[in-house]
C-alpha cells in the first residue's frame, strides 16, 4: 500500500479531509467563481441544481454531497475542476479516489448525526463504567491489504509486541513502524491490526487515523484533533468533547483507564507521524493498550519498540509482481516465464514496495507487455521516476508515483538539509564517507555528522557499513533530479569539483606513501603506508566511480589524474576493475588533446596490463607511447616506459631485445639523475638472468640494487630486491640463503601493507623450506600465501602457489591432494587469462594423475 498522504485539515475525520481535499483541488484549478460552478450544474439536460451556498459548505467541511442529484453534480465538479488543475501540472485525484472519500465521510456523518445510538454515547457520572463495560469493540482500520510480501519477521516482530501478556512497563505501550516514503509501513501496520483483531486481543476496539505529518499542505493533524477523533470512535458524543485541548487530551486518558479497568485493551494506528509531539499526548498510562505509529522518522524521542523497513529483496520483488498480476488475471505467467526479467525489475525498482505496485499497476492496464520491455524503459536512469508513476490513486486514494511520495519528505526538510541531500546524491560510488559527504557540502566533519544523522532520522540516508553511508537508487535518482533544477545547479557543479579535488589531493598523497618517491613531500594527511591503505582500501569505489564523474562534468585532468593515482590500487587488489577506469581516462585524456598527457595514459595502461600478465597488450599501448615519446623528442617518462616495455618483452621471451632495452632505460635514468629508477632497471635485469637460466649472473645487479635502496632509505624497494634474490639462491641450490632472504623480504612487504609481494615471499618461503624438507612449515606457509592471495583476487598468483603446493604434495606421495591443487591452479590461471600457465598446470595435473614422481618446484613467472 502506498503511503503518500494527502493534504490535511483542522477539522478531525473524513468529513474534514473531504473538504480539505475538495478545497485543495479548487485552489489547483484556481478557485474559479461558485457563479460558475453552480452553471455546470444547470447547463446539464436535465439541469442539476445547487445553490452556491451548498457550494461553499462542501468546500469547508460543513456537510458532504448526498445521494441523488448531489452526488451526480458533485462527481461532475471534480471531473470539471480535475481538467482545470491538470492544465497547470497539478496531481489529481481519480474518481474511484473521490468515491472512496465521499462514502468515508458520509458514514462519518451519519454516525454523527445518529448513525450510532447517542445515548451510549451522551453517558456520564457513576454508570459509564459500566457502559463501556458493555460496549463492543469498534473496528475503524482500513480495508486489509491485498498484498503482503516479504515482511515476514517485522510482522512478526510486531505481532509479537502486541500480545496482551506484554504489560510489564509503559515502554510496551507504543511500536514505531519506520522508513522511507512507499517502504509499506501502512501495509505492515494494517495488515498487523486486523490479525490482532482478529485473535481478539483488542475487545476495546481497533482505531485508524492518519496523521498527516507529510501532507502537502502542512496540516498535520496534532494530538488534540486526534485525541478528539478518538473519543468519537468511542462514541463519546460531540456535546461531550469538551472546547479546551488539555481537557480533550484528559478525557482521552481518562476513557483509556476506564476501558483497561474493564479489561477491554485499544489498538490505535496512528499513521504518517512527523513528530514524536503528534504522539506523546496520546500514549496511555495504562501498558493495556497498544499504539502503532508509522513514520518516514525514526522519531527516537519516542519510547518503545522500533520496527524499520528496509527494502525487499529480489525474490521478495519478484514475489510481489507476480501475486499482483495474478490477483487481477490469475492465468497471467509472465514472472514466472521471466523470472530474471522481473528480479531485473524488482532491482530498477530498488525493492520499494510503492515502486513495484505502481510497476505491477502499468503491466495490469498492458497484460500483453513484456517485462524486458519494461525492463528497458526503467533502466534509463534519466526517465526512471517518469517511468514510476501511475495515473490514479491507491486504496487510501494517494497517488501512485514515486517522485510524489519522496517530495513529501523533501518539503519537510530544513533548507540546510535539503541542500545536502541535494549535494550528497552527487558522491561517486555506492556509499560514501563523511569526509566525502563533508567536502561535498563544504563543511566541518562535526556539522556534517549531525546534517547526515538527520537525513538518516528522515530515512533518506541509510548506513550500512560503519561510518559509511548511502542513499537508496530511486532516492539518489530523486535528489539528483533537485540538485539539477536551474537554482541549484551551480552549486552542484561547484560542490561535486570541491569533492574531486579532494579526492585527487587525498589519493596523490596515499600514492606518494604506496609507490616510493626519493622527492615526495611531507604531508599530514597520512603517517604511514598502512594509513594510505586504509583509505585506499575504504575509497576504491569512489575513487573509481569518481573517475567517471569527472569526465561526464567535463573535469577531464581530474578524471586522469584520479585514475593515475589509483595504480597502487590495480596493482595490488588484482580483482578491481582497472581496465574500466583507464578507458574513461583515455577519453578524458583524448579530449584534452595533450600529446604529453597521453603517454602518460598509455605507459600507464600498458604497465597495468604487464602487472597482470598480458605482455602483447602491454607492448601494444607501449609502443604508441614510444612512438609519441619519439615524436616529441622526449618525455620524463621515457626511461620507465622503456623499462615496462623491456618487463614484457621478458614475459614474452624475447630476451635480448628485452636486455637491450632495459640498457637503453639505465642510460635514459642516468643521465636524468635518477638513482631510484636506475636500481628497478637492475632489478628487472637479474630477473631477465633467473628466467635465461643464469642465475649466477644476477647477483651483480641485485647487489648493486640494493646498494641504491640503502642509499636512498627505499625499504619497500629493499624487499622487492630481496624476494628476486632469494630466487636467486634457490636456483643455485643455497636454500638457507634462500630462506633468509625470502624472510626479511617478508617482514618489509608486510611493514608496507604490499600483499603482492608478500604472497610471493610466503610462497617462495614455503618452497625453500620443501626443500629443507621442512614440509610441515612449508604446507602452513602455503596455505597462509594462498589466504593473502585470494583475500586480494589475485588469481594468478594463486594459481603459481597452488601449483607449488601441488608439487609439494606429490613429493609427499599425497598425489589425490596434489590434483586437487593443480586443478585449482588451472581455474585461476585461465580466469586470470595466462593460458599458457595454465596448459603447464594441466601437465603437472597429467603427471599426477598418473602418479609420476614429482618434480622440482616450479618459481613461475613472477618476480
Amino acid at each position: 500500500m502506498a503511503e503518500q498522504e494527502d493534504g490535511g485539515t483542522t477539522l478531525s475525520g473524513m468529513v474534514g479531509r473531504f473538504g480539505t481535499e475538495l478545497r485543495s483541488l479548487y485552489e489547483a484549478a484556481g478557485e474559479p467563481t461558485l457563479g460558475r460552478l453552480v452553471r455546470l450544474g444547470s447547463d446539464q439536460v436535465p439541469p442539476l441544481r445547487i445553490s452556491d451556498s451548498t457550494l461553499s459548505s462542501w468546500l469547508n467541511a460543513g456537510h458532504v454531497p448526498g445521494p441523488g442529484p448531489k452526488e451526480k453534480y458533485f462527481f461532475l465538479l471534480v471531473a470539471h475542476l480535475n481538467r482545470m488543475a491538470a492544465k497547470d501540472g497539478h496531481p489529481t485525484r481519480a474518481e474511484g479516489g473521490w468515491a472512496a472519500l465521499l462514502k468515508a465521510a458520509r458514514e462519518e456523518q451519519g454516525a454523527r448525526r445518529g448513525g450510532r445510538p447517542r445515548k451510549t454515547a451522551r453517558m456520564t457520572g457513576s454508570d459509564r463504567h459500566e457502559v463501556l463495560g458493555s460496549v463492543p469493540g469498534v473496528d475503524r482500520v482500513p480495508p486489509r491489504p491485498v498484498t503482503l510480501i516479504g515482511r515476514d519477521v517485522s510482522l512478526d516482530d510486531l505481532l509479537a509486541w502486541l500480545t496482551p501478556e506484554d504489560t510489564a512497563s509503559p515502554s510496551s505501550v507504543v511500536a514505531l513502524v519506520s522508513g522511507m516514503g512507499g517502504s509499506g509501513k501502512t501495509t505492515l501496520a494494517v495488515e498487523a491490526a486486523h490479525r490482532a483483531r482478529e485473535l481478539g486481543w483488542f475487545t476495546g476496539g481497533t482505531f485508524f487515523i492518519d496523521m498527516r505529518g507529510y501532507s502537502s499542505n502542512d496540516a498535520d493533524l496534532g494530538p488534540v484533533n486526534a485525541a478528539a477523533a478518538l473519543l468519537r470512535y468511542l462514541g463519546t458524543a460531540e456535546d461531550d468533547i469538551p472546547p479546551n485541548g488539555d481537557d480533550i487530551l484528559a478525557l482521552w486518558q481518562a476513557r483509556t483507564s476506564q476501558l483497561s479497568g474493564h479489561g477491554l485493551r485499544l489498538l490505535v494506528v496512528l499513521d504518517n507521524v512527523s513528530s514524536a509531539g503528534q504522539v506523546m499526548p496520546l500514549v496511555p498510562a495504562s501498558p493495556h493498550h497498544r499504539i502503532v505509529v508509522t513514520s518516514r522518522h525514526v522519531l527516537a524521542a519516542i519510547p518503545g519498540r522500533h520496527i524499520e523497513l528496509s527494502d525487499l529483496s529480489r525474490p521478495s520483488s519478484a514475489q510481489v509482481l507476480d501475486h499482483t498480476l495474478r490477483i487481477a488475471l490469475p492465468e497471467d505467467s509472465r514472472v514466472t516465464d521471466a523470472p530474471e526479467h522481473a528480479e531485473l525489475i524488482g532491482d530498477l525498482c530498488g525493492g520499494l514496495p510503492l515502486a513495484l505496485q505502481i510497476v505491477a499497476a502499468i503491466l495490469k492496464t498492458e497484460p500483453h507487455r513484456p517485462l524486458v520491455s519494461l525492463v528497458k524503459e526503467l533502466a534509463d536512469t534519466r526517465n526512471r521516476l517518469d517511468g514510476l508513476a501511475y495515473e490514479d490513486v491507491d486504496a487510501l486514494g494517494n497517488p501512485m508515483a514515486v517522485r510524489a511520495a519522496f517530495a513529501l519528505s523533501y518539503r519537510r526538510l530544513a533548507p540546510k538539509d535539503a541542500r545536502a541531500f541535494r549535494l550528497l546524491s552527487l558522491a561517486p560510488g555506492p556509499d560514501f564517507s563523511l569526509e566525502t559527504a563533508g567536502a561535498l557540502v563544504d563543511a566541518t566533519l562535526v556539522e556534517t555528522r549531525q546534517v547526515v544523522r538527520r537525513l538518516i532520522g528522515a530515512h533518506l540516508l541509510a548506513g550500512r557499513v560503519p561510518e559509511r553511508w548511502m542513499m537508496h537508487d530511486l532516492i539518489r535518482l530523486y535528489a539528483q533530479e533537485r540538485a539539477e533544477e536551474s537554482q541549484h545547479n551551480e552549486e552542484a557543479m561547484e560542490s561535486l569539483e570541491r569533492l574531486l579535488l579532494h579526492l585527487q589531493q587525498s589519493s596523490q598523497e596515499a600514492d606518494l606513501w604506496i609507490r616510493w618517491r626519493v622527492d615526495a613531500p611531507p604531508d599530514e594527511r597520512f603517517t604511514s603506508s598502512g594509513e594510505a591503505w586504509d583509505w585506499f582500501d575504504a575509497e576504491h569505489r569512489t575513487l573509481a566511480a569518481a573517475v567517471t564523474s569527472a569526465h561526464r562534468a567535463g573535469f577531464d585532468l581530474l578524471s586522469v589524474s584520479l585514475a593515475m593515482n589509483m595504480i597502487p590500487c590495480f596493482e595490488q587488489r588484482a580483482h578491481l576493475d582497472w581496465r574500466g577506469v583507464f578507458d574513461t581516462a583515455e577519453k578524458a585524456a583524448g579530449r584534452i588533446a595533450d600529446p604529453q598527457l597521453d603517454v602518460e595514459v598509455l605507459a600507464s595502461i600498458g604497465a597495468l596490463y604487464g602487472t597482470n600478465h598480458q605482455p602483447e597488450q602491454a607492448l601494444s599501448f607501449l609502443s604508441r607511447a614510444i612512438s609519441l615519446i619519439e615524436r616529441l623528442g622526449g618525455h620524463p617518462s621515457e626511461a620507465t616506459v622503456l623499462n615496462t616495455a623491456a618487463g614484457a618483452l621478458t614475459e614474452l621471451g624475447h630476451f635480448q631485445e628485452a636486455l637491450l632495452t632495459f640498457q637503453l632505460a639505465e642510460t635514459v635514468y642516468r643521465k636524468g639523475a635518477d638513482k631510484h629508477g636506475e636500481g628497478m632497471v637492475l632489478h628487472n635485469i637479474a630477473s631477465l638472468f633467473l628466467k635465461t637460466g643464469t642465475p649466477e649472473r644476477a647477483l651483480e645487479p641485485l647487489e648493486r640494487d640494493l646498494a641504491i635502496c640503502g642509499e636512498l632509505g627505499d625499504r619497500a624497494g629493499e624487499g622487492a630486491t630481496l624476494n628476486t634474490l632469494g630466487h636467486v639462491y634457490f636456483e643455485l641450490r643455497r636454500h638457507e640463503e634462500a630462506a633468509t632472504a625470502f624472510y626479511k623480504g617478508l617482514d618489509i612487504a608486510r611493514e608496507f601493507r604490499d600483499v603482492v609481494l608478500e604472497g610471493h615471499c610466503l610462497k617462495n618461503l614455503a618452497n625453500s623450506y620443501a626443500e629443507l624438507a621442512r614440509f610441515d612449515e612449508a604446507l602452513a606457509l602455503y596455505e597462509e600465501a594462498l589466504e593473502v592471495q585470494r583475500a586480494h583476487g589475485d588469481r594468478f598468483r594463486e594459481g603459481e602457489t597452488l601449483m607449488n603446493l601441488g608439487l609439494t604434495l606429490q613429493q609427499l606421495n599425497r598425489h589425490e591432494h596434489a590434483t586437487d591443487c593443480f586443478r585449482g591452479a588451472i581455474d585461476a590461471f585461465e580466469e586470470a587469462g595466462v593460458l599458457d600457465a595454465a596448459q603447464q598446470a594441466r601437465a603437472w595435473l597429467h603427471d599426477a594423475l598418473a602418479n609420476v614422481p614429482s618434480c622440482t618446484h616450479s618459481e613461475g613467472t613472477d618476480d
